[in-house]
């Protein structure tokens, strides 16, 4: 028999999407699940879906809580789980009927301990508005974590997310997502990918994103998620300088520096001023280092990011239009 496989899907306010999502799960060409369904204090009828679908099918489980967040329901599913692996899918999204079968197989012909497809973005029609591959040819891709690490923080990976992905349940056995964050994935990214000696990435994109203008994702600038990132990039820069690694310290800062650019270029306009002075504050700390060994590995995109650094220290207006 093949091994028990736990998916995890934190809930709130999503009943017009949540059978959609939960029935994409139960038609899964593999069998052996363990769904947990975990209602996060969710206010419209998404509790009583939750407790429908429980009554119907034995591999749901339902876990009601107090609202928490994204992170917190995350982390009680992981809690309960019991699977050999597990998936994680939002409760707005679907997947592909062979979603757990292909990625399981990928893990088990490769022995690799992450398993990564590419997406389809939807929009609330059901309209496919954009697709992501994690393989440039059709065919599997193999990686090291740290090969993944390094190709996200030179911006040729952009899947930083936990769905979308089977792991081996024993990556978290200790590792929770931080609550009270946004973006939360990216706080764990490095941890989940790290230590692996084999992740592989297959063709398909066969996860369905659904992008809702009031997602976080749809949302305009807010100070949390602007010190919510700030505050990422420098535990990713603290833990690689604390372990001297030279090889993904130098990219940590270059990407730290791209995204406080692209930042105060996008939200210039409509950021306070102590957070305005905060990014630029850190664009100066860390402009020369990219021009320094062991940060100086490509002079040409060096250049380019040192001149957009100049521009929003200018204040310069160009630059966000140009982004736009």
């Amino acid at each position: 028999m093949k091994p028990l496989i736990s998916v995890i899907v934190p809930i709130y306010k999503v009943e017009k999407y949540l059978t959609i999502c939960v029935d994409s799960l139960l038609r899964q060409s593999y069998g052996n699940l363990e769904i947990i369904l975990v209602d996060d204090g969710s206010p419209d009828e998404c509790p009583a879906i939750c407790d429908q679908y429980q009554n119907k099918d034995n591999r749901i489980k339902v876990i009601h809580k107090k609202n928490g967040g994204l992170s917190d329901a995350r982390n009680a599913g992981l809690d309960i789980a019991q699977g050999e692996y597990v998936a994680f899918v939002d409760s707005d999204d679907f997947i592909d009927e062979d979603y757990i079968c292909k990625l399981y197989d990928a893990l088990q012909q490769n022995r690799a301990s992450i398993a990564v497809c590419g997406i389809q973005i939807i929009d609330e029609s059901n309209k496919v508005t954009e697709q992501i591959c994690v393989t440039q040819d059709k065919k599997q891709e193999l990686y090291t974590g740290r090969e993944i690490i390094k190709k996200e923080l030179q911006g040729e990976w952009v899947l930083v997310t936990a769905w979308g992905a089977l792991y081996d349940a024993k990556i978290f056995k200790e590792l929770r997502f931080p609550c009270g964050r946004h973006y939360e994935d990216e706080y764990v990214f490095v941890s989940v990918f790290e230590n692996q000696e084999c992740v592989v990435c297959i063709p398909e994109n066969i996860y369905y994103y659904l992008q809702r203008a009031d997602s976080i994702m749809g949302v305009t600038y807010k100070k949390q998620d602007c010190m919510d990132y700030f505050e990422m990039w420098h535990e990713r820069i603290d833990y690689f300088q604390t372990k001297e690694d030279r090889e993904l310290l130098a990219p940590v800062i270059q990407s730290c520096l791209a995204w406080n650019v692209l930042y105060l270029a996008m939200n210039g306009q409509v950021m306070e001023e102590p957070e305005k002075r905060l990014l630029k504050k850190d664009i100066r700390k860390y402009f020369w280092k990219i021009f320094a060994k062991p940060y100086l590995y490509n002079l040409k995109e060096n250049m380019k990011l040192a001149v957009k650094c100049v521009m929003v220290l200018m204040n310069d207006k160009s630059l966000g239009k140009r982004y736009v």
